[in-house]
This record gives C-alpha cells, sequence and structure tokens, in this order.
C-alpha cells in the first residue's frame, strides 16, 4: 500500500496552531492531510536538465541538501546570500522545507525540482532556498506556523513563498509537477503585477505568525483535580478496538502514553492503565514495529497500527522506550520488556556510529531487487519470499503468526504483524507461550539474516543533539530498569561523544554533527534535553561529573535564552524576523517543557536554591498554555506534576540529592525486595525508631492488600550537634529488605517515608513512592 499522506508531523489541537486558528478565522490543522495525488511510480525519474553540474548545496553538511546537488534548480542554503539575492534583484522567496528521509520529499524532488521546465521558471522569477528542517529547526517552526494558516494542514515538503525580508505570504505540502509548475506561474506574474496586495497579505501573516510565536496565557494552578479532567478529557478519545487516539493515520503520541502512565501510577486509575496498555500492544503487534529487525516506524496510516509509514526516527525509538519501560514497571508484563530492549538494540546494531553517537533515521524508500525505489519495500514481504527463507513448516507457522495468511495474495508485498495476542496464539498452534516466543524468535532472526541481503534504505548519518539527549536518557533508564550495563555504556559513548566532539565540553554546543564537524550553534532545546540526558546518566551511573555537565548546560541555556520579562525562554540566541519561543509539543519536548524539568530535577539533585526558584518561574510563564492544551502538552504537564508533587521514576532523589533510593526485587525472583538508600557524606536519615518522638521515623510501606515482612538495618546510635539526647539514625549505604508474604503478586510498588538530617539540621520529611525494578 502506497501512503498517500506527505511526510506528517503531529501538533493535532497543539497551541500555536490553535491560536493562529482563533485569530486568523481559519479551520485547525486537518488530521488526515491528502496532498492532492497518489505518488507517481517512482523508478521513473522526472524529465532531466541536461546539465548534470553541482550546485551550492554540495558543499553543505546535511545529507538532504545533498540529495538537491544535481537538481538544475539554483538552489541556496538558508544563508545571507540568498536573502541578499532576493533583496537585490527584488524577488520572491522559494523556501522549500524537508529531510532526506521524507518519501514525499523525493517524489516532489524527482517530479519537479528535477524538471528543467520547473527549474526555469524557478531560477528566473525566484530565490530558491533549501532548508533542512532537521538543522534549522527554527525555520521549520516558523513557517509551517504559515503553512498550516494557508493549507489547513502540515507536512513535508514545506514549500512557503516569502517576500525578500522573510515574510510569508503562500505555502503549502507536497504539489503534483503540474500544479506546482501553475502555482510558480501564478506566483511569478502576481509578483509582477499586485505586489503590493501580495506584500499586504504577508504582513498580515507575519503578525499572525509573530503573534502565536509570543501566545501566553495567564498562569493557572495546576491541580490534581485539573490533571483528572485531562485525564479523562483525552483517555475519552481513545480507540476502544485498536488503542491509541483516534482513527487514522496514527501516531503513537509517547508523551501522552508517559502522561497517562504517570497518572495511573499516582491515582490507581485502572481504566487510564488499561487505556495506555492495549494501545502499546496494538503497536508492539503492529506493522508500525518492525517485526523483523525490532525497531518502530514513523506512525501507521491505518487505525489497526497494521501499515506505517515507513520512515525510521531516532526521536521515536527514545520516545517508545521510556513508555514501555514505565508500563513494564507498573504491569510486570513480559512483552513490555521485551519490546523496549527490541528498539534498543536495534538501536545500537543500527543506528549507532562507531564512535557511539546516534545516527538520525532510515528513509522510507529503498531499492527493489531491480533497481527500482519503492516506499516499504525494505520492511515488506510476500509470501514467496517467505516460503523461500523458511523450511516449509516454519513458512507456514510464520504466516499465520505474522499475518501473512489471511488474505493473503502470493505476490502482494505486506508488512509483517502479529494478528493476536501470544495467549491466544499459543492456544491456537498448541504450543506453550515460552515455546512459542522461542519459536518466533528464532524465524525472525532467519528473516532478519535474509532481509540483509537487500539494500538496505538510504541511513542519514547526521548526529542530531537533541535526538541523541532522548535516546541518551532512553538508554540510561533502560540501564536502571535491567541492570545493565550494555545499556549504561551505550548511553555513556554518546553521552561523552556530544560532551568532545559536538561542543559541550567548549561551552558552545553544536545542533549537530556530520562527517566529523559539528556545525551551528545549539538551540534551547539541544541544551535541555542534552541537560536531561546527563541528569539520567547521573541517576544512571551515580558519576557526579554527569550531574556537573548539567548543570552547565542548564546555566548556559539560561544565560542565552532566558527571557526575563516573561520567564520563559526563546528558541534561539539570533534575533531574527522571529525569534521563536516553542510552547508546545511536537515529535519532541516543548523547549519550556523541557526546560522545567531539567531546574525540576536539579532541584532534587542539588543544593543550590536557583534552581526551584527558576522552575517557579518557567512554571508560572506556561502553566497556562499546559491546561489550555493537556493533549498537546501532555509531557509539560507531566513534568509540571512531577515538579510540584514529585518524580515517579524507579530512581529517586531525597533531600536535594543527598539520598538516592531504589528499590529492586530480591534474588530470589519471589515477592521479597530490597531497598537501597545512598546517603551522602555528612548526612544522615532517621531510624524506624529515632529514640525521639519528635524526629519522623524511616518507615517502608507496602501496597494496601499486599504481604511481606519488613526488616530494617541495625541503627547507629549517635549524639549530635543540635540535639542533647542519643539519636538512632542510618549512614552510608543502607538496604531495607522485604521477605516475600503469603502468595498474591509479586511487589511491584511501595512507598518510603524519611527524614533526613546531619549534625545541625534537620529537613522535611519526605514520602515517595518506589517502582520495584525486576533486576
Amino acid at each position: 500500500m502506497t501512503c498517500l499522506l506527505p511526510c506528517m508531523f503531529l501538533r493535532f489541537a497543539a497551541v500555536g496552531v490553535v491560536a493562529l486558528s482563533a485569530v486568523a478565522g481559519s479551520p485547525a490543522l486537518a488530521a488526515d492531510p491528502q496532498p492532492g495525488a497518489a505518488d507517481p511510480v517512482t523508478s521513473h525519474e522526472a524529465t532531466k536538465a541536461p546539465c548534470q553540474k553541482l550546485n551550492r548545496l554540495a558543499k553543505e553538511g546535511s545529507p538532504y541538501l545533498r540529495q538537491h546537488a544535481k537538481n538544475p534548480v539554483d538552489w541556496y542554503p538558508w544563508s545571507d546570500e540568498a536573502f541578499d539575492k532576493a533583496r537585490r534583484e527584488n524577488k520572491p522567496i522559494l523556501l522549500s522545507i524537508g529531510y532526506s528521509t521524507c518519501h514525499w520529499c523525493h517524489v516532489m524532488a524527482r517530479e519537479s525540482y528535477s524538471d528543467a521546465g520547473v527549474a526555469k521558471i524557478l531560477n528566473d522569477g525566484f530565490v530558491a532556498i533549501k532548508v533542512d528542517r532537521e538543522r534549522r529547526p527554527e525555520v521549520d517552526e516558523t513557517y509551517m506556523l504559515a503553512t498550516q494558516y494557508f493549507a489547513q494542514v502540515g507536512g513535508w515538503p514545506n514549500n512557503v513563498f516569502l517576500t525578500p525580508d522573510l515574510k510569508p505570504f503562500y505555502g503549502g505540502v507536497y504539489f503534483p509537477k503540474d500544479a506546482f509548475t501553475e502555482l510558480l506561474q501564478e506566483v511569478k506574474d502576481s509578483w509582477a503585477t499586485s505586489r503590493e496586495v501580495i506584500l499586504l497579505e504577508a504582513d498580515r501573516v507575519a503578525a499572525l505568525v509573530d503573534q502565536v510565536m509570543t501566545h501566553r496565557l495567564e498562569a493557572r494552578e495546576i491541580t490534581p483535580e485539573a490533571l483528572k479532567a485531562v485525564t479523562g478529557q483525552i483517555v475519552s478519545g481513545f480507540d476502544p478496538k485498536f488503542g491509541g487516539i483516534g482513527t487514522a493515520p496514527k501516531f503513537p503520541r509517547e508523551h501522552v502514553l508517559m502522561y497517562l502512565l504517570d497518572q495511573a501510577q499516582l491515582t490507581g486509575d485502572t481504566k487510564t492503565l488499561a487505556a495506555v496498555t492495549k494501545t502499546l500492544d496494538a503497536i508492539l503487534r503492529g506493522g508500525i514495529r518492525d517485526q523483523v529487525g525490532g525497531g518502530v516506524h514513523r506512525y501507521a496510516v491505518d487505525r489497526e497500527w497494521r501499515t506505517p509509514h515507513y520512515e525510521i526516527m531516532l526521536f521515536n525509538q527514545a520516545n517508545m522506550v521510556r513508555p514501555l519501560l514505565q508500563a513494564y514497571r507498573i504491569t510486570g508484563t513480559d512483552a513490555f520488556e521485551a519490546g523496549a530492549r527490541d528498539i534498543l538494540d536495534f538501536v545500537m546494531r543500527e543506528m549507532t556510529a562507531p564512535d557511539g553517537g546516534f545516527y538520525s533515521a532510515f528513509d522510507a524508500e529503498s531499492l527493489t531487487a531491480s533497481g527500482e525505489k519503492q516506499e516499504g519495500y525494505y520492511y515488506t514481504w510476500t509470501r514467496e519470499e517467505i516460503d523461500a527463507a523458511l523450511p516449509g513448516d516454519d513458512a507456514a507457522f510464520a504466516a499465520r503468526v505474522l499475518g501473512l495468511e489471511a488474505d493473503f495474495k502470493v505476490r502482494a508485498r505486506k508488512p509483517l504483524h502479529v494478528p493476536a495476542s501470544l495467549k491466544d496464539l499459543s492456544a491456537a498452534e498448541e504450543l506453550s507461550v515460552d515455546a512459542l516466543k522461542t519459536r518466533m524468535a528464532r524465524i525472525r532472526d532467519t528473516l532478519r539474516t535474509e532481509r540483509s541481503k537487500r539494500a538496505l534504505p538510504h541511513r542519514d548519518e547526521k548526529i542530531l543533539t537533541s535526538w541523541n539527549a532522548l535516546m541518551i536518557r532512553a538508554f540510561a533508564n533502560a540501564a536502571v530498569s535491567f541492570n545493565e550495563d550494555r545499556y549504561r555504556t551505550a548511553a555513556e559513548r554518546a553521552a561523552t561523544y556530544i560532551w568532545d566532539q559536538v561542543g559541550g565540553a567548549e561551552g558552545a554546543l553544536k545542533r549537530y554533527s556530520f562527517e566529523g564537524r559539528a556545525e551551528l550553534g545549539a538551540t534551547q532545546p539541544d541544551h535541555a534535553l542534552t541537560a536531561l540526558s546527563y541528569i539520567a546518566l547521573y541517576d544512571a551511573t551515580q558519576d557526579t561529573s554527569w550531574l556537573e555537565k548539567a548543570k552547565t548546560l542548564a546555566a548556559a541555556m539560561h544565560a542565552k535564552f532566558f527571557d526575563p520579562e516573561v520567564g520563559d525562554y526563546y528558541m534561539t540566541v539570533e534575533e531574527g524576523f522571529y525569534r521563536p519561543k516553542i510552547m508546545v509539543e511536537t515529535d519532541l519536548p516543548s523547549g519550556n517543557a523541557a526546560a522545567l524539568e531539567v531546574f525540576a530535577k536539579l532541584a532534587r539533585r542539588d543544593a543550590d536554591p536557583e534552581h526551584r526558584t527558576t522552575a517557579d518561574k518557567i512554571l508560572a510563564a506556561i502553566s497556562g498554555n499546559l491546561i489550555q492544551d493537556g493533549s498537546g502538552n501532555a509531557y509539560g504537564l507531566r513534568v509540571a506534576n512531577q515538579f510540584l508533587r514529585g518524580e515517579t521514576g524507579p530512581v529517586r532523589m531525597v533531600a536535594n540529592g543527598r539520598v538516592r533510593v531504589v528499590a529492586r526485587r530480591a534474588s530470589d525472583n519471589g515477592q521479597g525486595i530490597t531497598v537501597g538508600l545512598k546517603i551522602a557524606p555528612g548526612w544522615h536519615v532517621n531510624s524506624e525508631k529515632p529514640l525521639d518522638k519528635f524526629f519522623i521515623p524511616t518507615k517502608l510501606s507496602l501496597p494496601k492488600g499486599a504481604s511481606g515482612n519488613v526488616a530494617y538495618p541495625k541503627a547507629e546510635i549517635q549524639k549530635l550537634g543540635f540535639h542533647k539526647d542519643p539519636l538512632a539514625v542510618y549512614e552510608g549505604d543502607v538496604e531495607i529488605t522485604v521477605s516475600p508474604g503469603d502468595g498474591g503478586a509479586p511487589l511491584r510498588e511501595v512507598s518510603l517515608t524519611v527524614q533526613t538530617c546531619s549534625d545541625q539540621i534537620c529537613l522535611e520529611p519526605e514520602t515517595v513512592q518506589l517502582s520495584v525494578l525486576d533486576r
């Protein structure tokens, strides 16, 4: 099935779109944009210009821009040279934004930008600028708002017409060649005959975009009641049969899943938890998951998650790992653990550079056996191919358990999916679940070996700072959840690469590295997300150097991007026509929500009171936007709630980082657990019997209805400077154990109350919920 959608992004009901629509009086972003034409046969190249000399994009450090280096179009990168030319010659600008693994970008490149006739119109009447959205996200963010206004849809390629002073006056996503040629001629003629009208429209749209960029609502209190209302609203929009939000296309919406998992964990809401677990199960069984390679595709074009848009992006891998890890910690479901491991192993195997950084993406298109380009070819199978790759019994088994049996034509290509639960499949196949999983794993290994003979899709080998940060954090979280050094090592190698080779150590973090060269000053989200990845590594390793690096990046971010009048952050340093503030979530967290999380986490890990003060300012600045659109700001709501009421991760920091707490399953693999406290030198916590009623005892509590015997270690008796009588305390490394009770399910969560003191003062007591790690 050919995807008839442009390379889409997800910002349904986002604050910026809602605000722009409200101001402009136009519809909000459509959920299912159609580009207006089916994909042509991609093996048939458009008419080529006779001269194939390289244009100036050949020198750019971007795989996407280099893909256009042989175009007859006289492309410029985003640069003063291009702007000066437009102003000097008084020509409109065609700004075309895309990325190297975008299917519809390739289609338009073949149809239009490789065509001599289209190139002549562009070269004669326009200044043509090509932008890699992954290199220049601020340009993409700004002009996507304009396209949403003009076309009521958003996606890539994003083609925007600008005045010489960079104000947008028309835009759209994919245009078929004939329509694009006609549009270019109309714009060229209108610029010659009706320029004043165009300039007035450009001023109006520029004012609207600027208004959206600075859109801010009055501060709102983020109460449990408000969060309950947001949660109910989100869950009501879930597909009750197949999970996920809406019908089609379906995006995983990982930020929403994480928010809902937090709410389920904090409130015990089983309906919310069920909505998430149904969604994760459907994703793991669907074609959106590469059932052979282990990664996840960009999104599904159908309600059932079976047919993906075949791009594989690094940020999707990172974003999907984290809800799988949290769902596994809450439920103990083996499939969630396996799903997270498959993604992590795929990234280690297929997306990791020799120096440890992570590559950006794989293309949706790949070469067929006959040398044609086809979307999804690498990932799809025919029954003939399955029969050729596997022995008879295994081939028939694979056809049943990987979705190739029902209504399947022998020569048709389809993505693999698992059509039923493992429990139902095991019954149908008359195998135990373990035997079924073993056989499926063996078949997947065979198919992966067979598939490796195909031409690998184009891999974009840019090492993007923000996307690497997301992946580092995912690996660090997995290192804690699974207690495995290989995941910890993967996180540390990538984090070291970003610090040493992408400017972190020099205080001049860059946006990306390509072919060993780091370029462009990092954005505010780059700083925030990298700082968060280093905090995650600190939690995973207890190596304070990672925390110091995070503090360095946070300080640099605050100095470069903070708006003291409002209390939030600009996306970029440069003062250009627009200086955007990212208040809404797309595939990445909004920059301001990420900044809030940075300072909220630092406030729990470092004694500097300025961390909390800064977090308070950010929350006041963004809370109104968070509450107005909870679904579109789920990441920010989750962060705000954790800042106000405590984190939910597996590693908990108490007393501003002076006490680290982790709960793990005991080695007997039963209900027994061990809660480990690592207390900083010079500090202690009161024992379970402090010897004075005015001091809060350490207490480990089990969930209601759970059974088990709590055993506390032997306390030390000390005479402290601020108290006349001896007290019983714990210092250093402390273990509290819970021995198995009488039957029942293994404990998955416990609660710990501690009061932390030094020789001079005692801090306020704290109670934390602890997820019990299985390893």
